[in-house]
């Protein structure tokens, strides 16, 4: 019996046979899990007018920078700009933006057989977690007994995901093996699936699974030993999922690593004070005590400076200060310092400064402020910002005020913005019209930020 095979773009098709139900790793087999919960799982998108857009394929985190997927979903995403998510409570939630900085298909790959279907994506900045996967290597305990699959793709429907499911595996009799697959290589492969007497379904990948993680749990550590590379294309067969298996390419994997490593480390200077959150940690902060102002809060971050052509907007460095006593623009202010020369008419006619908020770990921005009444090019000190974009987690009387320094712009935000508020995440913007500085950088932030009561 054969049937029809996917992998997600990459497609060898052939006719379709099926007699029992079965049931992707989305559907009845499977149960709902947090994907904040699991962060090593981490999603790939397409992106839309600079913003994450369709989920496209899944990954796993091996260490801050490391994800592992499969070869053909950076194939399929090749041609588009894309960027991976992390920590998603359900597919309405943003999440945490991810940014590749390096991308290594394995030289082997061969889309045909999906033989050696394995990518890696170096990140640009650290995870937002810490939490890992540990490589597999050659212990046969690791295949042994029940595996977890984990993923985000459709069902047998073809339906969307709501939330990241975690499906149970082991491996497949041979001659199911047989039945299905007549390019199976077991050195490099691995062929699993699940099935559940009594719902009378099996368990599997589906498309938009490819890249996800097959996770055996020995005690505390979560070993990574394979990654979804294909399987039936309607997700209704007894067809096992086919992996990559990871105890196979553990040196290319740290060879590669290692080399978009070093790339990334003569490239890129991150500051040594994570100005990203990490684990829930909270930036260093300092008793500062201004003569004018009176004592605040403070977390100063150092962060990476590019090449642009206007060094006027691009920001060197971020501060907050959390007052104890309410100030003539607001209470909480974040003050941009920048590389080269600023004044309040450095941004230029067409110019604009945006800020995010997002507070107490929650994911996604919760607000958006933007500053464009540039038409002079000058800022106007105590102007309020415009709010593009709201969400119930801050008061409405919250309001964002914008004014110039010597080195830098300064946005304020009064009392209501933190209303019951323990900490706070940044991000500033800066435009010239025609040049852009995101800072801390992409969708990463600064924080958490303690605010004081």
């Amino acid at each position: 019996m054969i049937s029809r095979f996917w992998a997600v773009l990459v497609v060898f098709l052939v006719s379709f046979g099926s007699i029992t139900t079965s049931s992707a790793v989305v559907q009845s087999t499977s149960k709902s899990v947090s994907g904040v919960k699991f962060p090593w799982v981490v999603t790939i998108h397409n992106t839309f007018e600079g913003d994450r857009d369709q989920h496209v394929c899944t990954g796993a985190l091996i260490d801050d920078f490391t994800v592992i997927t499969a070869a053909h979903c950076l194939i399929a995403v090749a041609n588009d700009d894309w960027v991976l998510v992390q920590g998603r409570v359900d597919s309405a939630d943003r999440g945490r933006v991810l940014t590749p900085f390096d991308t290594k298909i394995h030289p082997d790959y061969e889309p045909i057989t999906s033989k050696n279907d394995i990518a890696i994506v170096y990140l640009y900045y650290p995870a937002y977690s810490s939490s890992h996967l540990k490589l597999a290597g050659e212990n046969s305990k690791l295949l042994q007994g029940k595996l977890w699959l984990y993923g985000w793709g459709t069902n047998e429907f073809g339906e969307i995901t709501d939330q990241l499911r975690q499906a149970p595996q082991q491996a497949a009799p041979k001659s199911a093996i047989n039945d299905y697959f007549k390019s199976y290589d077991s050195q490099t492969q691995i062929a699993m699936r699940w099935f559940d007497r009594a719902k009378s379904a099996y368990a599997g990948a589906c498309q938009g699974d490819s890249g996800g993680p097959l996770v055996k749990k020995i005690g505390k550590i979560n070993y990574l030993t394979g990654i979804v590379s294909y399987g039936s294309n309607q997700c209704s067969t007894a067809a096992p999922t086919v992996y990559t298996k990871i105890s196979q390419f553990r040196n290319w994997i740290n060879e590669t690593r290692l080399a978009s490593k070093a790339k990334h480390a003569s490239e890129i200077k991150i500051s040594a004070n994570p100005f990203y959150i990490t684990g829930g940690k909270s930036l260093p902060v300092t008793d500062s005590l201004d003569p004018v102002r009176g004592p605040s809060l403070q977390s100063t971050v150092s962060l990476v400076t590019g090449d642009l052509p206007n060094r006027e907007i691009d920001i060197s460095s971020l501060t907050v200060n959390s007052y104890s006593t309410i100030q003539e623009y607001g209470s909480v202010s974040i003050t941009a310092k920048n590389v080269g020369a600023w004044d309040a008419c450095s941004m230029g006619t067409s110019g604009f400064i945006e800020v995010r908020i997002d507070v107490d770990g929650k994911l996604g921005s919760d607000r958006i402020w933007q500053y464009g009444d540039l038409t002079t090019g000058c800022i106007t000190d105590g102007s309020q910002m415009i709010l593009v974009k709201t969400n119930s987690a801050i008061s409405d009387k919250c309001i964002a005020r914008i004014q110039t320094t010597s080195f830098g712009p300064q946005v304020w935000f009064s009392a209501d913005c933190f209303a019951g508020v323990k900490s706070a995440l940044f991000r500033m913007l800066l435009a010239d019209g025609t040049a852009a500085d995101v800072e801390p950088g992409s969708d990463n932030w600064m924080g958490p930020v303690v605010i004081t009561k």
